[in-house]
């Protein structure tokens, strides 16, 4: 019965991100600039706090009369709940990662800033855009070591292992920000552009506000 229960909310929850989907495909240039905030555990009032200070700063984000959206979206593998106090839906944690698929998929995500579990799922999809599209080679260099890359796994194996190879550096360590750590706690938390943004100038320029 419980087996059943998951597949019919599954199917529930695919459906919904069909909707969505369909919703945000209309006339190009037409969705609100988004930032999703992705991790197990999120402050959503520090994330509209954040989102109301970075507005402010950068008013451009209001396209064409749209105010941005900053979009929290819990997921994760939750582990050892007992001991963290962390509980999570299953159901939910799916619905989110479908939803920032969709989302990402029709071009109306433009900046990730995730934890690193997420951020690494991601970036093995070719979620995100490699750092030599969206900064300068100075900018590159004045780094030092806060860009990411992740492991590339071999799946086919009973367990994923590394190969040794890694993706390109896609995103920016920023958990030295006081406003992102208000919003994700003292988890690591990297910032990175979505490959398929229609706003790139925009989001290069939040990701320069966070470096």
């Amino acid at each position: 019965m419980k087996k059943k229960s998951l597949i019919t909310a599954a199917i529930l929850i695919i459906a919904g991100v069909i909707g969505l989907l369909g919703c945000s495909s209309g006339k190009s240039g037409s969705a609100a600039f988004q930032v999703a905030f992705v991790s197990l555990s999120i402050n959503e009032k520090a994330v509209s706090d954040y989102g109301t200070y970075l507005t402010g700063q950068i008013p451009d984000l209001t396209i064409n009369g749209k105010a941005p959206l900053f979009t929290p979206m819990i997921t994760g593998e939750a582990r050892n709940d007992f001991d963290s106090g962390i509980t999570v839906d299953p159901m939910m944690a799916m619905g989110s990662m479908m939803r920032m698929a969709a989302v990402g998929a029709a071009g109306d995500l433009d900046v990730i800033i995730a934890d690193m579990e997420n951020a690494a799922r991601q970036a093995r999809g070719g979620m995100f855009l490699p750092l030599t599209s969206i900064l300068t080679s100075s900018e590159l260099s004045a780094l030092e070591n806060r860009s990411l890359s992740f492991d590339i796994l071999d799946t086919s194996g009973y367990e994923p292992r590394p190969t040794g190879e890694k993706t390109p550096a896609c995103g920016v360590l920023i958990t030295g920000n006081e406003r992102i750590r208000n919003i994700f706690g003292n988890q690591e938390i990297g910032v990175f552009i979505s490959a398929n943004t229609k706003n790139l100038e925009l989001a290069k320029m939040v990701v320069r506000s966070l470096l």
